[in-house]
């Protein structure tokens, strides 16, 4: 597994590419250590601590962990989903008595969306490359998971609705990038980050009376008219095309449908069970934010006529959380709670005040400080960066200190790299070097002591062989706890979508080797329907020209599964590899390349590659 990854992505170096020579160095250096290190498995975890860790949930801020019941926490999110409007549970059976199972909602969500697009197209109010973009294909149906609100009171359920490769993805991300982040200016309120934040707020001058306080909306997303917040979309989009026509071909009824099909009645699953969201946007859609975002700023407008409005002397938003200094007593904020909640039936507003001259806003989140040496660098920095006194400095240093301390840090290795830190941001001075390197960044997966040996020995032989030259290696994770226990969240997914699969004959030993983007069960469709269309499958051909040789298309065997349609060719590549006697084509060079490499530099013995099973599994 590790050969194979780092050998892939020294193959594919970024833009900035190394010359020929450089990158055959790279590769010896990495053939060298990785055939020396090649029966080595690499766990950085206790087995036994692996089903203790697929029992944890992230919380909804930050990087902690939560440990939660399964039982109740199925419990809190079908109150939630029943709870209101946003959400209606799909029966089971149609009026046609059909099974709605999840492959027949999916498949007919997808038909319908290219069935529009493609009438579009046809009218020359979609260009042939837009086309291709929103057309879909092998959908996953969405999936509702939740994360507890730790930062919350009671502990509340954050409702994520999962919308990578659905149906509506691409649509929804062609409707952000290519109309509303073109067409839309920012908001007066806008702030980029709490950077920027920390910014504008040092430079207020506050006066007597002046009080800071927070507004926050309860469940933005999952309450957001979306009717209402499409209709606004929409005007700021013809508004553009008003001032230029070329802008876009699509007429406001286009948008209309468009915006539809994008939003509204999108199908998801928890666990077993399907659901339609009907009203509100889904909190992982492209369109989600920008539209909850637009929805927002409506709202401000209507706060301008709130009759205390010049006793707002500072306001910023960063999308549901909003911070206002706001001259008055609490009678008076009390009154412009009443007014914001006064706005909208659908959204809820609360408000903390300040205490003690301090209020929480953005960045405060109940976060592990995990992230080794790198991390005590980085909370230095951002410590440089927000606080507005030597005091609050110090204290936040002390703070980190403290947390890191806590989990296992060397008391000594804090202080120094916050020391350092601290001198490197106030002192440091730009310096001309003498003698200018040509650098490269080469990223690589990290998987352990081993990645780290091969990385210097790599950098041993460019400095001897080319030493007007650096290249600096960035390591990227592999598998994380997230992904360990992001299905005791989201359950299990019963479509088969993005698999590497094979096809066995009950009559010789030949297997066929295959991949796919679609439902497994689509494909297979496929295959069989080769049998009464020869040359369309090298599967059915084999039944075809073989006498009672016969291939069950109704159980294929699942070697391994990728969203990445490259992987998913490089995989089938090392699959075939590695049973000889598949006889579907090899359809990746890169992979080639690398099976030829690893064979030429084995005994006979070793032929037989334990990569491909790490690779698959």
């Amino acid at each position: 597994m590790m050969a194979f990854n780092i050998l892939k992505q020294l193959e594919e170096p970024e833009t900035k590419s190394l010359d020929e020579h450089i990158i055959n160095c790279i590769k010896r250096a990495a053939h060298q250590s990785l055939k020396m290190n090649k029966n080595k498995i690499i766990m950085n975890i206790n087995p036994n601590k692996l089903p203790a860790l697929r029992s944890l949930m992230k919380a909804d801020k930050g990087s902690s962990c939560i440990i939660m019941d399964k039982e109740q926490y199925i419990i809190k999110v079908k109150v939630l989903l029943s709870a209101g409007t946003a959400f209606q549970k799909i029966k089971d059976k149609d009026k046609h008595v059909n099974q709605d199972t999840t492959e027949n909602i999916v498949k007919i969500m997808e038909n319908k969306l290219n069935y529009r697009i493609n009438d579009l197209k046809k009218c020359k109010r979609l260009t042939e490359q837009e086309y291709n973009f929103i057309r879909t294909s092998g959908s996953r149906c969405a999936v509702l998971f939740c994360q507890p609100k730790v930062h919350k009171q009671g502990m509340p359920l954050r409702p994520i609705i999962s919308t990578t490769n659905n149906n509506n993805y691409k649509l929804a991300k062609y409707l952000t990038i290519l109309l509303l982040e073109e067409a839309r200016t920012k908001p007066k309120s806008y702030i980029k980050d709490s950077f920027t934040f920390a910014k504008l707020i040092q430079q207020q001058k506050p006066q007597r009376n002046d009080i800071m306080l927070s507004l926050d909306i309860e469940a933005l997303f999952t309450n957001t008219p979306v009717h209402e917040a499409m209709n606004l979309a929409i005007k700021i989009i013809m508004k553009k095309k008003q001032e230029d026509n070329r802008f876009t071909m699509l007429n406001e009824e286009d948008l209309k449908h468009r915006f539809y099909l994008a939003v509204t009645n999108t199908p998801f699953r928890f666990y077993n069970e399907l659901y339609l969201q009907v009203d509100g946007v889904s909190m992982d859609s492209p369109l989600a934010s920008i539209l909850a975002d637009i929805f927002m700023e409506h709202i401000e407008q209507e706060l301008e006529k709130f009759e205390d409005n010049n006793k707002i002397k500072f306001y910023r938003r960063y999308i549901d959380d909003t911070f206002i200094i706001f001259n008055g007593k609490q009678g008076d904020i009390d009154k412009l709670l009443n007014y914001v909640n006064s706005l909208h039936p659908n959204l809820k507003f609360t408000n903390e005040v300040e205490n003690d001259y301090e209020l929480s806003f953005l960045d405060s989140s109940c976060q592990a400080k995990k992230y080794k040496i790198g991390l005590i660098k980085t909370l230095t920095f951002r410590a440089l960066s927000i606080c507005s006194s030597e005091t609050l400095l110090t204290e936040e240093c002390n703070i980190i200190e403290k947390t890191l301390v806590k989990n296992e840090y060397p008391v000594k290795l804090v202080k120094r790299k916050i020391n350092n830190t601290i001198q490197q941001f106030r002192f440091s001075q730009p310096t001309v070097s003498k003698s200018l390197k040509k650098m490269f960044f080469v990223p690589l997966t990290y998987y352990g002591i081993e990645t780290i040996i091969m990385t210097n020995k790599i950098k041993n032989i460019l400095e001897k062989t080319y030493p007007t030259t650096k290249v600096i290696f960035g390591f990227k994770k592999d598998l994380t706890i997230n992904k360990l226990f992001m299905k005791n969240y989201k359950g299990v997914d019963p479509m088969n979508i993005g698999v590497i699969y094979k096809l066995s004959c009950s009559k010789c030993s030949k297997v066929y080797i295959g991949q796919t983007q679609l439902n497994v069960k689509e494909r297979m469709k496929q295959h069989h329907e080769g049998l009464k269309d020869p040359g369309k499958s090298s599967a059915a051909d084999h039944m075809l020209n073989n006498a009672y040789h016969v291939i069950n298309f109704k159980d294929p065997e699942i070697l391994g599964r990728d969203i990445s349609k490259k992987r998913l060719e490089i995989k089938e590549t090392l699959c075939t590899i590695k049973y000889n006697n598949a006889y579907n084509k090899i359809s990746h060079e890169l992979a080639r390349g690398i099976a030829y490499a690893s064979r030429s530099t084995r005994t006979p013995g070793e032929r037989e590659s334990r990569t491909v099973e790490q690779q698959t599994t």
